[in-house]
């Protein structure tokens, strides 16, 4: 062979590599979401974030399946497996889904044992699961191009963070926060290392700011300007709060144990002495009503349907419409 066509061969071979690099660094690239990208509602993530709705497709945790991750349109229909391991607090955004993966009972198979409880990140399609962190975590919440949960793993509980593709890994703060409301930047968290105080977390930043003086429990930011939440010094009762305007509004006398928001409603759990029921009402406080009799708990909502369970009985999981007249019904998803 010439020194000609040598040469021309190696960089041929070199083009081809070079290609096939830029190829394999193309299609693993996550590329970045949109400013305001938020991977589920700060409600359903404090509800154990199991139903997750994106673009009418909902992804969730099927209790009958050991928590496994299963996805179907908004009306139910089209159910698919997506993975073999227990999930929560369940993330989407572009073409990923972002969880806390673990495992939920004696597994056995190579494919058990390669798995590894951590954060996960896995395309809509159940393939490419990348870990992303091999550790306990908690109270996974995706906002923009980055995951903010507890990490377990040190014994003391700290606010980390870390990016969606797997850099800038840092912790925000060294005590425990449940970073379940994020909105436009900002992180609002009751401050359990002092007062309960209401904080705000710059995430851009990393300042943090008193935002009320006042203590509350599992705080939510809803679309409408309020921060909704379990008053702890009114015995729970469900208050909302407006940051801005500095209203402070009673929606209900009742002792709540959870809650949930969607839209212009508020679904929750009341345990008043001797009355147990999930309610609803507006956001307003307005139209209060029963829901279902009993003690629930893992309110999660997408956009036609609440799902919850009996409290510490995974199954069976009950639906109602959201927006519709109270009707109960039994979810139980089957592969057709």
């Amino acid at each position: 062979m010439s020194k000609i066509k040598l040469t021309i061969t190696i960089v041929v071979i070199i083009l081809i590599l070079t290609g096939i690099g830029v190829g394999n660094y193309l299609l693993e690239r996550v590329p970045e979401n949109p400013s305001g990208t938020l991977g589920n509602t700060a409600g359903n993530l404090q509800n154990g974030g199991l139903f997750c709705e994106q673009d009418g497709i909902v992804y969730f945790a099927n209790p009958y399946d050991e928590n496994t991750i299963y996805r179907m349109n908004s009306d139910e229909s089209e159910l698919k497996k997506l993975n073999s391991m227990g999930a929560k607090w369940i993330n989407a955004a572009g073409k990923f889904l972002y969880f806390y993966q673990y495992s939920s009972s004696d597994g056995s198979g190579l494919g058990y044992v390669i798995q590894t409880t951590g954060l996960y990140r896995m395309d809509q399609k159940g393939k490419k699961n990348t870990m992303l962190k091999r550790d306990a975590v908690g109270d996974v919440f995706l906002a923009d191009n980055h995951l903010y949960y507890q990490d377990l793993s040190e014994g003391a509980i700290t606010l980390d963070r870390i990016k969606i593709d797997k850099e800038e890994e840092a912790t925000l703060l060294d005590y425990r926060v449940t970073p379940g409301s994020i909105m436009s930047g900002s992180l609002y968290y009751p401050n359990y290392n002092d007062n309960f105080y209401l904080y705000r977390l710059d995430t851009a930043t990393g300042m943090n700011y008193m935002v009320w003086n006042h203590r509350v429990w599992n705080p939510i930011y809803h679309t409408d300007g309020y921060i909704y939440f379990m008053d702890m010094e009114s015995e729970y009762q469900l208050h909302r709060y407006h940051p801005t305007s500095g209203a402070h509004e009673v929606l209900t006398t009742d002792r709540v144990e959870m809650f949930n928001v969607y839209g212009d409603y508020i679904y929750y759990q009341k345990n008043n002495p001797n009355d147990s029921g999930l309610m609803r009402m507006y956001t307003n406080g307005s139209g209060q009503e029963l829901v279902s009799s009993g003690i629930y708990q893992n309110i999660n909502i997408t956009s036609n349907y609440v799902y919850f369970n009996t409290f510490n009985e995974p199954t069976p999981v009950y639906r109602q419409s959201v927006f519709g007249p109270v009707n109960v019904s039994i979810f139980q998803p089957t592969i057709e």
